[in-house]
């Protein structure tokens, strides 16, 4: 969030807003706009359920936006072109013309970025926050920030600028469907910093934290944005509960499990991998459980990882285990959780 930015003429302030309500979606054309130097949004105008209900179709290519809009604009004083219009009702289109103009359009982020009036913007007021930096990061390139955001300037993370929060996460929400499934635990887990958290030999592996630990840092983070001005800076707010914006990154944390690349399927992806020596990999797991092969065929998944749970308790490196047969219980887990999932894809 930026505090004393303005929008130039000839920007973008125009933006879509998806809101859910009672179980379906609907669409709301709201502007950016600058507040005694405060970015702020507002309403302009209610689309419903379904704006492709505004375009009309000549011929194969031929399409144009319902008079209604550009006239609800105008009775609201906002400076726009029609361009502006068919940008952000372009998801919108027909997917053949909208291929068509995406190949010759330029983004709406360099756009928007020329026109950002950054030379009224002081050094400390051009700084993102890091929860946006965070999460942009890992959408881009799905990696977790292990100190390197702060360390240089990022051109990618200059799409935040001149954006109120509502257009920031407008932005962000559209972004966040196209993770994977498996993915949206470790993006929590990224988003919110907790891998400075967290000793640095457990950084890269999430499940080997012990998940009581982990579920209380990532409320104590997503708390700590919640009562955190500057990200709500020109958001009007009527309670201290858990904001909107944040509420569904509990959601992603609590509905997930971690998902992660082991040493047993780093080992099977290598050369040599054949049928024996995955036998002797999930033989090497059901050891480690202590567990037999007719045990587990009869374990549900939420058998195994109750019986996960309580040897991580014991074998935790706080509770004086050793980290890396921590690390192993931990490798085996995901390995038999995936066969789970793999044999038994109707079970717990």
């Amino acid at each position: 969030m930026f505090k004393g930015s303005t929008i130039a003429e000839g920007g973008i302030p125009i933006y879509l807003k998806r809101i859910r309500q009672r179980g379906a979606y609907r669409y709301i054309i709201r502007e950016t706009y600058s507040d005694h130097g405060i970015l702020k949004s507002r309403d302009l105008m209610d689309l419903g359920p379904d704006p492709a209900s505004y375009i009309e179709y000549f011929d194969r290519h031929s399409f144009a936006f319902q008079s209604v809009i550009e006239e609800n604009l105008q009775k609201k004083g906002v400076r726009f072109r029609t361009d502006e219009i068919e940008h952000i009702l372009r998801p919108f289109l027909k997917p053949e013309i909208r291929r068509i103009i995406e190949t010759f359009d330029r983004s709406r982020h360099s756009r928007r970025q020329v026109s950002c009036n950054l030379g009224e913007l002081a050094p400390g007021q051009r700084k993102v926050h890091m929860f946006d930096a965070r999460r942009l990061y890992y959408l881009r390139f799905g990696r977790t920030d292990s100190g390197e955001l702060g360390l240089r300037h990022w051109k990618f993370l200059n799409v935040f600028l001149c954006r109120s929060r509502d257009e920031i996460e407008s932005d962000i929400d559209r972004i966040e469907p196209a993770l994977p499934a498996g993915e949206y635990a470790a993006y929590v887990y990224a988003s919110l910093g907790i891998p400075l958290l967290v000793p640095h030999h457990l950084r890269d592996y999430p499940s080997a934290i012990d998940r009581e630990n982990l579920d209380g840092l990532v409320l104590q983070e997503l708390c700590r944005i919640n009562s955190d001005e500057e990200f709500f800076l020109g958001v009007e707010r009527e309670n201290d509960t858990l904001h909107p914006y944040l509420s569904k990154y509990a959601w992603f944390y609590f509905d997930s499990q971690f998902q992660s690349q082991t040493w047993f399927e780093g080992f099977r992806s290598h050369v040599g991998f054949d049928k024996a020596a995955s036998a002797l990999l999930v033989q090497t797991a059901f050891e480690i459980f202590e567990i037999s092969a007719g045990q587990f065929a009869r374990m549900s998944g939420k058998e195994l990882t109750r019986l996960f749970r309580l040897k991580a308790k014991k074998m935790h490196p706080d509770k004086g285990g050793e980290h890396e047969n921590f690390l192993r219980l931990s490798e085996a887990y995901d390995h038999l959780m995936e066969i789970k999932k793999r044999t038994e894809p109707g079970r717990d």
